[in-house]
């Protein structure tokens, strides 16, 4: 178990109240705005099931109300864990209402991982569903939640909405994002409302708006998802879930998925006689090869490709690469990325220290779009200095033109003597790059 000395800032501190939140400066305050505006609007489509803007937002607050009755505090962690979008949602909108912040924790994941998840976070509180409840089972130090249960919400119907809430505020936590190092879940990212709204509205204003709908079919709380239900419910759209479908894709629609997910998919679509032609591709997460580049083009000539490179889980993007339908690519090199919005990419040595043109490098990060911290990690003496120095796990080197070329996975930088030392890498991407390599 990690010291309450390492659990500390999941408490980055409390709203001021001579300076309260506008009512779209946070995520949950952006969603109750549009669910004020089209309540009967879809916010979530999975297969036949629906869920819409007004009855998410009369729901989760609910659900706040009786987070708060059960001892949850201004920056307490809460995990998410649920194996549907619709619970999922609520799940997180409740947590951001009662001024919590969700841990989200992956659908599959097995028992013992999951719990470390909550170790790591300090979370006493679970959210879940009878799907994923099974992991909770003999944890008898946190409280459980279980969303699909009909009895639960019949006692929340039955209680007075609390009228404190809502309780979150831009500058606090919205999220802790758990991260894989080394085949463990020892770490996170603290991202605060302000930060994720900044993100998004980049993305917007590069790409348009989503439309009516943004499809994904990953399971509820992965990066994936996270990343495209939150862009859809900023332009008041619909998050179209489709975890059992091969091919998630639409005609004119904006797909999300990851470049491990996206290979397969393009297999798919090869053998499709008429494939499905979105406006828009966006891959979150690892970095997009330059020959998955080229097959994109080659099987949908007509639909704009936008790599987000995220790595280690942490979602908003660290550099971003944007191809034009139709626009011819080169494979055989590393994959060049330029620094999102609000953010700065540097090249890190093994002592720490920036490089230059042409060294090799760790890939790092920080920024006012980036997660402001990192729990379970106390490496950075910088932390706190226009936010955390994150770690990619990548290795790079940066061009005279001011990008950066990934010269492949693992985060060890080179020290003067030789030898290897390790920053952190993240093992998850490693091991997707790995494969997705080995499939092609």
């Amino acid at each position: 178990m990690l010291s309450a000395g390492l659990r500390e800032p999941v408490r980055p501190g409390t709203r001021r109240r001579d300076q309260p939140a506008g009512p779209d400066r946070t995520l949950d305050g952006l969603f109750t705005r549009a669910a004020r505006r089209h309540p009967l609007a879809v916010a979530v489509r999975e297969g036949p099931h629906t869920l819409s803007y007004g009855k998410a937002d009369l729901l989760s607050t609910r659900l706040a109300t009786a987070l708060l009755s059960g001892g949850v505090q201004l920056g307490d962690p809460v995990v998410v864990h649920c194996a549907d979008h619709r619970q999922a949602l609520v799940a997180h909108l409740a947590v951001m209402k009662a001024g919590g912040v969700c841990v989200p924790v992956p659908r599959d994941l097995p028992a013992g991982q999951a719990r470390r998840i909550a170790v790591v976070s300090g979370a006493e509180t679970v959210l879940c569903g009878r799907a994923t409840r099974e992991a909770w089972e003999h944890d008898r130090r946190r409280r459980r939640l279980v969303l699909d249960d009909p009895e639960l919400w019949k006692r929340l119907a039955a209680r007075p909405v609390d009228r404190a809430l809502p309780r979150s505020a831009p500058a606090e936590s919205a999220y802790l994002l758990a991260a894989e190092t080394g085949g463990a879940w020892s770490s996170g990212h603290l991202v605060d409302h302000r930060a994720w709204l900044l993100a998004m509205a980049a993305r917007s204003a590069q790409t348009g708006p989503t439309g009516r709908r943004v499809v994904v079919a990953e399971h509820p709380t992965g990066p994936v998802t996270l990343s495209a239900m939150w862009w859809a419910f900023g332009s008041g759209g619909t998050l179209d879930a489709r975890p059992e479908e091969p091919v998630a894709a639409v005609d004119r629609g904006v797909v999300v998925y990851d470049a491990e997910e996206y290979a397969r998919v393009l297999d798919a679509l090869a053998r499709e006689p008429r494939p499905p032609r979105p406006r828009l591709v966006l891959l979150v997460g690892a970095p997009c090869p330059p020959e998955l580049v080229a097959r994109h083009v080659d099987t949908l000539p007509t639909t704009v490709l936008r790599a987000e490179f995220a790595p280690g889980g942490s979602v908003l993007p660290w550099a971003v690469s944007t191809y034009p339908a139709g626009q011819d690519t080169v494979s055989g090199a590393g994959p060049v990325i330029g620094a999102a919005p609000g953010v700065r990419l540097s090249v890190r040595g093994a002592l720490g220290e920036n490089l230059g043109t042409g060294q090799t490098g760790e890939v790092c990060a920080r920024g006012r779009t980036l997660p402001f911290d990192v729990i379970g990690n106390s490496s950075d003496p910088d932390s706190g200095r226009g936010g955390a120095l994150l770690r990619s796990g990548f290795a790079g080197r940066r061009n005279p033109d001011g990008g950066v070329v990934l010269t492949g996975p693992g985060g060890a930088a080179t020290r003067r003597d030789g030898t290897a030392a390790s920053r952190g890498g993240t093992a998850n991407h490693e091991a997707a790059a790995r494969r997705a390599a080995a499939s092609r």
